[in-house]
Protein backbone atom coordinates (compact mmCIF):
# COMPACT_ATOMS: atom_id res chain seq x y z
CA UNK A 1 0.00 0.00 0.00
CA UNK A 2 1.09 3.58 -0.66
CA UNK A 3 2.87 5.29 2.64
CA UNK A 4 0.62 8.46 3.36
CA UNK A 5 1.09 11.33 5.28
CA UNK A 6 0.25 11.42 8.86
CA UNK A 7 -3.02 12.41 9.53
CA UNK A 8 -5.60 12.61 12.49
CA UNK A 9 -8.05 10.53 13.78
CA UNK A 10 -10.86 12.69 11.57
CA UNK A 11 -8.83 12.03 8.47
CA UNK A 12 -7.33 15.58 8.05
CA UNK A 13 -3.53 16.14 7.69
CA UNK A 14 -1.57 16.88 11.30
CA UNK A 15 0.82 19.61 10.31
CA UNK A 16 3.61 21.56 12.49
CA UNK A 17 0.44 23.72 13.64
CA UNK A 18 -0.66 20.65 15.68
CA UNK A 19 -0.02 21.60 19.58
CA UNK A 20 0.83 18.26 21.85
CA UNK A 21 3.13 17.85 24.84
CA UNK A 22 4.59 15.19 22.68
CA UNK A 23 8.56 15.01 23.05
CA UNK A 24 9.47 14.97 19.49
CA UNK A 25 9.97 17.77 16.93
CA UNK A 26 8.21 20.77 16.17
CA UNK A 27 8.68 24.23 17.82
CA UNK A 28 7.27 25.69 21.07
CA UNK A 29 4.70 27.54 21.90
CA UNK A 30 2.85 29.59 24.45
CA UNK A 31 -0.67 28.33 25.80
CA UNK A 32 -3.35 30.49 27.54
CA UNK A 33 -1.99 29.51 30.93
CA UNK A 34 1.90 30.31 29.88
CA UNK A 35 3.17 27.27 29.71
CA UNK A 36 4.73 26.41 26.49
CA UNK A 37 3.95 23.37 24.78
CA UNK A 38 5.58 21.50 21.93
CA UNK A 39 4.06 21.01 18.36
CA UNK A 40 4.94 18.12 16.96
CA UNK A 41 6.16 18.05 13.40
CA UNK A 42 4.24 15.16 12.23
CA UNK A 43 5.33 15.24 8.29
CA UNK A 44 7.18 11.99 7.90
CA UNK A 45 8.00 12.28 11.58
CA UNK A 46 7.07 8.39 11.94
CA UNK A 47 8.76 7.49 9.34
CA UNK A 48 12.31 9.20 10.11
CA UNK A 49 12.00 7.34 13.77
CA UNK A 50 11.63 4.20 12.13
CA UNK A 51 14.71 4.57 9.29
CA UNK A 52 17.08 6.35 12.10
CA UNK A 53 15.94 4.29 15.59
CA UNK A 54 13.89 1.03 14.81
CA UNK A 55 15.42 -0.25 11.41
CA UNK A 56 18.70 -0.42 13.09
CA UNK A 57 17.96 -2.59 15.72
CA UNK A 58 16.11 -5.09 13.53
CA UNK A 59 19.40 -5.88 11.56
CA UNK A 60 19.60 -9.51 11.51
CA UNK A 61 23.44 -8.86 12.87
CA UNK A 62 22.44 -7.09 16.00
CA UNK A 63 21.57 -8.70 19.10
CA UNK A 64 17.58 -7.96 19.99
CA UNK A 65 16.10 -8.08 23.12
CA UNK A 66 12.86 -9.11 21.96
CA UNK A 67 14.45 -11.97 21.10
CA UNK A 68 15.43 -13.03 24.73
CA UNK A 69 12.46 -11.26 26.71
CA UNK A 70 10.50 -13.90 27.15
CA UNK A 71 12.27 -17.39 26.94
CA UNK A 72 12.63 -16.31 22.89
CA UNK A 73 10.23 -13.28 22.47
CA UNK A 74 8.88 -12.39 19.10
CA UNK A 75 11.65 -12.46 16.01
CA UNK A 76 10.12 -8.52 14.96
CA UNK A 77 11.56 -9.80 11.48
CA UNK A 78 8.42 -11.44 10.97
CA UNK A 79 6.51 -8.23 11.15
CA UNK A 80 8.59 -6.17 9.15
CA UNK A 81 6.32 -5.31 6.00
CA UNK A 82 6.99 -2.72 2.98
CA UNK A 83 6.54 0.46 4.20
CA UNK A 84 7.06 1.53 8.13
CA UNK A 85 3.07 2.64 8.06
CA UNK A 86 2.52 -0.85 7.64
CA UNK A 87 4.77 -2.57 9.91
CA UNK A 88 3.51 -0.16 12.23
CA UNK A 89 -0.19 -1.14 11.37
CA UNK A 90 0.73 -5.25 11.56
CA UNK A 91 2.44 -4.96 14.94
CA UNK A 92 -0.79 -2.92 15.89
CA UNK A 93 -3.32 -5.83 14.26
CA UNK A 94 -1.36 -8.64 15.90
CA UNK A 95 -1.56 -6.78 19.47
CA UNK A 96 1.56 -5.86 20.35
CA UNK A 97 1.41 -2.51 20.24
CA UNK A 98 -1.36 0.13 21.94
CA UNK A 99 -1.96 3.01 20.31
CA UNK A 100 -4.10 4.63 22.94
CA UNK A 101 -2.09 4.00 25.46
CA UNK A 102 2.06 3.50 24.08
CA UNK A 103 3.55 3.14 27.35
CA UNK A 104 1.15 -0.39 27.97
CA UNK A 105 2.16 -1.66 24.72
CA UNK A 106 3.11 -5.38 24.72
CA UNK A 107 6.13 -5.14 23.05
CA UNK A 108 7.50 -2.63 25.61
CA UNK A 109 6.89 -4.84 28.38
CA UNK A 110 8.42 -7.62 26.67
CA UNK A 111 11.76 -5.85 25.94
CA UNK A 112 11.70 -4.00 29.72
CA UNK A 113 11.93 -7.69 31.12
CA UNK A 114 14.54 -9.03 28.73
CA UNK A 115 17.59 -10.61 30.61
CA UNK A 116 20.75 -8.13 31.23
CA UNK A 117 22.58 -10.20 32.11
CA UNK A 118 22.62 -12.02 28.75
CA UNK A 119 25.57 -12.84 26.83
CA UNK A 120 24.52 -10.27 23.72
CA UNK A 121 22.11 -7.84 26.04
CA UNK A 122 23.13 -5.26 28.70
CA UNK A 123 20.76 -2.75 30.31
CA UNK A 124 21.87 -0.28 27.33
CA UNK A 125 20.59 -2.43 24.79
CA UNK A 126 17.28 -2.90 26.74
CA UNK A 127 17.19 0.82 27.27
CA UNK A 128 18.30 1.39 23.55
CA UNK A 129 15.23 -0.40 22.32
CA UNK A 130 12.63 0.20 24.98
CA UNK A 131 13.24 3.95 24.06
CA UNK A 132 13.46 4.10 20.50
CA UNK A 133 10.33 2.03 20.20
CA UNK A 134 8.36 3.79 22.77
CA UNK A 135 8.88 7.63 20.70
CA UNK A 136 7.95 5.44 17.24
CA UNK A 137 4.75 4.59 18.85
CA UNK A 138 3.94 7.94 20.44
CA UNK A 139 4.42 9.55 17.59
CA UNK A 140 1.95 7.09 15.32
CA UNK A 141 -0.40 7.67 18.50
CA UNK A 142 0.25 11.28 18.31
CA UNK A 143 0.00 11.86 14.57
CA UNK A 144 -2.44 9.24 13.29
CA UNK A 145 -2.41 6.15 10.86
CA UNK A 146 -1.57 6.07 7.75
CA UNK A 147 -2.11 2.40 6.68
CA UNK A 148 -5.17 1.82 4.62
CA UNK A 149 -5.69 -1.58 3.30
CA UNK A 150 -7.02 -5.60 4.83
CA UNK A 151 -4.52 -7.84 6.39
CA UNK A 152 -1.56 -5.47 6.70
CA UNK A 153 0.75 -8.28 7.88
CA UNK A 154 0.12 -9.93 4.39
CA UNK A 155 -2.47 -12.60 6.16
CA UNK A 156 -5.48 -12.17 8.50
CA UNK A 157 -4.81 -12.52 12.06
CA UNK A 158 -5.55 -16.05 13.04
CA UNK A 159 -7.59 -16.39 16.41
CA UNK A 160 -7.46 -20.26 15.94
CA UNK A 161 -4.64 -22.15 14.89
CA UNK A 162 -3.92 -24.92 13.29
CA UNK A 163 -3.29 -27.52 15.73
CA UNK A 164 -6.63 -26.19 17.41
CA UNK A 165 -8.42 -29.10 14.13
CA UNK A 166 -7.48 -32.51 15.77
CA UNK A 167 -7.52 -33.33 11.98
CA UNK A 168 -4.64 -31.24 11.27
CA UNK A 169 -1.07 -33.45 10.44
CA UNK A 170 0.89 -34.01 14.11
CA UNK A 171 3.58 -31.42 14.44
CA UNK A 172 6.98 -33.47 13.78
CA UNK A 173 9.15 -32.78 16.49
CA UNK A 174 12.82 -31.94 15.07
CA UNK A 175 14.54 -32.55 18.27
CA UNK A 176 16.58 -29.84 18.41
CA UNK A 177 16.67 -26.99 21.43
CA UNK A 178 15.64 -23.83 18.63
CA UNK A 179 13.63 -21.20 20.68
CA UNK A 180 11.45 -21.44 17.88
CA UNK A 181 11.30 -25.66 17.83
CA UNK A 182 9.67 -25.32 21.73
CA UNK A 183 8.14 -22.27 20.79
CA UNK A 184 6.22 -24.22 18.64
CA UNK A 185 5.73 -27.35 20.65
CA UNK A 186 3.88 -24.86 23.52
CA UNK A 187 1.82 -24.06 20.53
CA UNK A 188 1.29 -27.72 19.20
CA UNK A 189 1.21 -29.76 22.32
CA UNK A 190 -0.44 -26.97 25.61
CA UNK A 191 -1.85 -24.36 23.90
CA UNK A 192 -3.84 -26.33 21.28
CA UNK A 193 -5.54 -27.94 24.44
CA UNK A 194 -6.42 -24.68 25.77
CA UNK A 195 -10.02 -25.60 25.54
CA UNK A 196 -10.01 -27.83 28.15
CA UNK A 197 -9.50 -24.87 30.54
CA UNK A 198 -12.50 -22.45 29.31
CA UNK A 199 -13.51 -20.17 30.16
CA UNK A 200 -11.81 -20.27 33.70
CA UNK A 201 -8.57 -19.24 33.21
CA UNK A 202 -8.89 -17.15 29.74
CA UNK A 203 -7.91 -13.72 29.96
CA UNK A 204 -11.10 -12.52 28.18
CA UNK A 205 -13.90 -13.26 31.08
CA UNK A 206 -14.23 -12.49 34.43
CA UNK A 207 -14.71 -15.63 35.93
CA UNK A 208 -12.85 -15.31 39.23
CA UNK A 209 -9.48 -17.98 38.51
CA UNK A 210 -5.80 -17.06 37.50
CA UNK A 211 -5.61 -15.94 33.91
CA UNK A 212 -2.56 -17.41 32.40
CA UNK A 213 -4.23 -18.12 29.12
CA UNK A 214 -3.93 -15.31 26.48
CA UNK A 215 -6.84 -15.04 23.69
CA UNK A 216 -6.14 -13.27 20.45
CA UNK A 217 -4.13 -13.95 17.45
CA UNK A 218 -2.47 -17.65 17.50
CA UNK A 219 1.02 -16.76 17.81
CA UNK A 220 0.84 -14.24 20.18
CA UNK A 221 -1.54 -15.73 22.37
CA UNK A 222 0.32 -18.79 22.22
CA UNK A 223 3.65 -16.53 23.02
CA UNK A 224 2.13 -14.52 25.90
CA UNK A 225 1.02 -18.06 27.42
CA UNK A 226 3.87 -19.43 27.27
CA UNK A 227 5.51 -16.70 28.96
CA UNK A 228 2.46 -16.43 31.39
CA UNK A 229 3.11 -20.82 32.24
CA UNK A 230 6.74 -19.57 33.41
CA UNK A 231 6.15 -16.62 35.23
CA UNK A 232 3.49 -18.13 37.43
CA UNK A 233 5.76 -21.03 38.33
CA UNK A 234 3.12 -23.73 36.37
CA UNK A 235 5.94 -25.95 35.07
CA UNK A 236 8.81 -27.84 37.51
CA UNK A 237 11.90 -28.19 34.85
CA UNK A 238 13.69 -30.21 38.01
CA UNK A 239 10.91 -33.04 38.09
CA UNK A 240 7.92 -32.34 35.18
CA UNK A 241 5.80 -34.98 36.90
CA UNK A 242 5.61 -32.64 39.73
CA UNK A 243 4.22 -29.01 37.81
CA UNK A 244 1.19 -27.73 38.30
CA UNK A 245 0.12 -27.68 35.07
CA UNK A 246 -0.43 -30.84 35.04
CA UNK A 247 -0.60 -31.68 39.04
CA UNK A 248 -3.84 -29.04 38.75
CA UNK A 249 -6.36 -30.30 36.49
CA UNK A 250 -5.37 -33.95 37.22
CA UNK A 251 -8.01 -35.77 38.93
CA UNK A 252 -6.72 -36.36 42.41
CA UNK A 253 -7.99 -39.97 42.34
CA UNK A 254 -5.31 -40.16 39.60
CA UNK A 255 -2.17 -38.25 41.74
CA UNK A 256 -3.62 -34.55 40.89
CA UNK A 257 -3.76 -31.61 43.57
CA UNK A 258 -6.74 -29.62 44.80
CA UNK A 259 -8.30 -27.30 41.88
CA UNK A 260 -10.96 -25.58 42.35
CA UNK A 261 -12.61 -26.42 38.94
CA UNK A 262 -13.42 -29.59 38.09
CA UNK A 263 -11.23 -32.24 36.54
CA UNK A 264 -9.91 -31.98 33.51
CA UNK A 265 -7.37 -34.47 32.87
CA UNK A 266 -8.96 -38.22 34.14
CA UNK A 267 -5.74 -40.29 34.47
CA UNK A 268 -2.33 -39.90 33.87
CA UNK A 269 -3.19 -41.70 29.96
CA UNK A 270 -5.05 -38.12 28.94
CA UNK A 271 -3.40 -37.60 25.42
CA UNK A 272 -3.96 -33.84 26.53
CA UNK A 273 -1.95 -34.76 29.79
CA UNK A 274 0.67 -36.65 27.89
CA UNK A 275 1.27 -33.76 25.67
CA UNK A 276 1.69 -31.23 28.35
CA UNK A 277 3.99 -33.84 30.06
CA UNK A 278 5.84 -34.15 26.61
CA UNK A 279 6.30 -30.63 26.34
CA UNK A 280 7.68 -29.77 30.05
CA UNK A 281 10.01 -32.67 29.42
CA UNK A 282 11.65 -31.38 26.67
CA UNK A 283 12.08 -27.83 28.36
CA UNK A 284 13.57 -29.55 30.75
CA UNK A 285 16.05 -31.49 28.86
CA UNK A 286 16.96 -27.91 26.81
CA UNK A 287 17.33 -25.67 29.52
CA UNK A 288 20.81 -25.52 31.31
Amino acid sequence: MALAGCVREDGTPADASSSTDATTGGQGSSGASGTTTTAVQCDGLTDDLYTKRIAPLLATDRPKTCNTCHLSGIDLEMFVQDTPCQTMACLDERGLVDLEDPPSSTILQWIARADPASPLIDQQVIDEEYAAFLAWIEATSTCGGCYVGDAPCGTPAMVTCDADDPKTEKYEDPGDCSLLTRETLFRERVYAWRGRCSPCHFDDNEVDAPKWIATGACELGSLTTMRNVFDRGLVDLDDPASSLLLQKPLAESAGGVVHGGHDKFATVDDLAYIDFLSWITREAACTP
